[in-house]
């Protein structure tokens, strides 16, 4: 047999566990911000801008030249995440990192309809992210000469370092407003089972429920210090139809 219970209900049991459902969301709180600001490496991110365009000492600019340098943007984006690129970066910068590890730390962004290309690196150090966006770019720039044969790649705008640089990474605001909507979410299931756990009988709803058959009367609260003789009858509260 279900079970079907009400809003009402819902409510009565949330109001009646609201310390547990608030412990469990600050306390998910205060980990994940002792977790965001003091255990989480915090990444930086930087980019280098580079445009593509007409060999240097062409003049004559037209579609079909500007359609083919778009085409290039694609080829080039793929030149320089490979090893050829960034084994370089390595050696120059003397990076303790494989290819792989700084491959996945260089991303190449196509901007739409352009002939930029931006560098993106990410990085816990946010001077290493600028040499490593910078020390890209320029040996990127070298290289495409040989093995292109092309000379229409500048540095448009380098990575800089700037003081107030923030991290992209952790969030700690919105992890604690994310943790404090799964805390609430925990606290208000924990409560629901709880209630559900307890077996205990605490109103007149509750026997009627339980056995299936309609209260005749309830026996009134007693206080405790009230000395009731032995052969005193106690008396009943009759429930109203």
């Amino acid at each position: 047999m279900i079970e079907t219970i009400s809003l009402r209900e819902i409510y009565g049991i949330l109001k009646n566990r609201i310390r547990l459902i608030l412990t469990v969301t600050i306390v998910a709180m205060i980990i994940t911000a002792l977790v965001s600001y003091y255990l989480v490496t915090p990444i930086y991110q930087t980019s280098t801008q580079l445009l593509i365009s007409q060999q240097r000492g062409e003049v004559v600019v037209d579609s079909q030249s500007i359609e083919a340098d778009l085409q290039l943007v694609a080829t080039y984006s793929e030149i320089i995440k490979s090893p050829v690129i960034l084994e370089q970066v390595i050696s120059q910068l003397g990076l303790e990192m494989s290819y792989e590890e700084l491959q996945g730390k260089v991303n190449v962004e196509i901007a739409e309809s352009s002939q930029l290309l931006n560098i993106t690196v990410m990085d816990a150090d946010p001077a290493v992210a600028v040499g490593i966006a910078n020390k890209t770019a320029e040996i990127f720039e070298a290289e495409i000469i040989e093995l292109m044969n092309v000379d229409n790649v500048s540095i448009l705008s380098p990575a800089v370092v700037t003081e107030s640089q923030a991290p992209v990474s952790p969030n700690p605001p919105l992890n604690i407003l994310l943790s404090a909507i799964v805390g609430l979410l925990i606290g208000m299931a924990m409560a629901m089972i709880l209630r559900y756990l307890d077996t205990t009988l605490r109103s007149e709803e509750d026997v009627q429920n339980v056995l299936g058959i309609p209260v005749l009367g309830a026996i009134s609260p007693m206080n405790e210090e009230e000395d009731i003789p032995a052969n005193e009858p106690i008396a009943f509260k009759r429930r109203e139809a």
